[in-house]
């Protein structure tokens, strides 16, 4: 099944290392597969998604696949390929170098990264703590007002990597819903790092890297570390519906520790007590 991965084209020297380890990779799969991917896409309503929300980002785990009859046999075959061992041994193959560099008080090297277990993520057996890997059909409904669905961000500090598939619909003239790449200003440490973010971090902290166009076929992988930040474009208003695959490997316990450091939380508490007080 390997000519199913989004990751055949890619090899570790395709990697961008700044602001964090991450690939854009247009073309990523030959263009039969791709337009069968694309021509099958599953529509929101055929999954169960209440297309009249507005600008609504939505998401079918791997896990949730089996109870949809409507997806195809080259869709579920595609789901279940990047949710399974054999795409982490792939991930690995062009990543494994650059998680043991960012990450090593978890992972000591690429062959040890192979031994990991490794499960559907929600799918677990009771009592492991495998990596928990998903591959999700997902999109963003019509927009029918201007609309960012989230900040600048990073995900969840559990979250090993993220991955994002475009697919988008060949009459699809709409404007907006491209991905946005962020770095913090060149002074901050780590610790202010940490200080400063929350969901939808202040542009006064941070700088646009770079855009990558919401375009089909386009692939764009990325590590997940404190300085991973990423947006996306306002949707302008649109009949269409924004289409992608979403890749996530979740970790037993947090990558990084995102608490603010020991004065912050101080300066925080003093900034409610204050706010309580007015």
């Amino acid at each position: 099944m390997k000519h199913l991965s989004l990751l055949q084209r890619v090899t570790s020297a395709d990697i961008q290392s700044f602001p964090f380890p991450h690939i854009v990779v247009p073309n990523a799969l030959p263009s039969e597969l791709h337009d069968e991917l694309r021509t099958s896409f599953p529509s929101p309503d055929e999954l169960g998604i209440d297309s009249t929300q507005d600008n609504y980002r939505w998401s079918t785990k791997a896990l949730d696949l089996p109870k949809t009859s409507e997806i195809s046999e080259l869709w579920r075959e595609f789901i279940r390929y990047h949710s399974s061992h054999l795409f982490w041994s792939e991930v690995v193959r062009v990543f494994g170098q650059s998680i043991c560099n960012h990450f090593p008080h978890h992972f000591q090297s690429p062959e040890q990264l192979l031994l990991l277990e490794s499960a559907v993520r929600d799918m677990a057996s009771e009592g492991k703590n495998p990596l928990m890997l998903d591959a999700q059909i997902s999109g963003n409904t019509p927009a029918i007002t201007p609309g960012v669905p989230r900040g600048v961000h990073f995900d969840s500090p559990n979250a090993l990597y993220a991955g994002l598939y475009y697919l988008r619909q060949v009459d699809d003239c709409s404007e907006g819903g491209d991905l946005q790449i962020w770095h913090w200003k060149t002074d901050y440490s780590d610790r202010k790092k940490a200080a400063a973010y929350k969901e939808g971090v202040a542009t006064r902290h941070v700088q646009l890297f770079k855009t990558v166009r919401y375009q089909s076929n386009t692939l764009v992988f990325l590590l997940n570390t404190l300085d991973s930040l990423h947006s996306v474009t306002e949707r302008q208003p649109t009949k269409s519906t924004r289409q992608f695959v979403n890749l996530v490997c979740d970790t037993p316990s947090p990558l990084f520790d995102l608490r603010p450091f020991i004065h912050q939380r101080a300066i925080n508490f003093i900034k409610r007590a204050i706010r309580g007080l007015a």
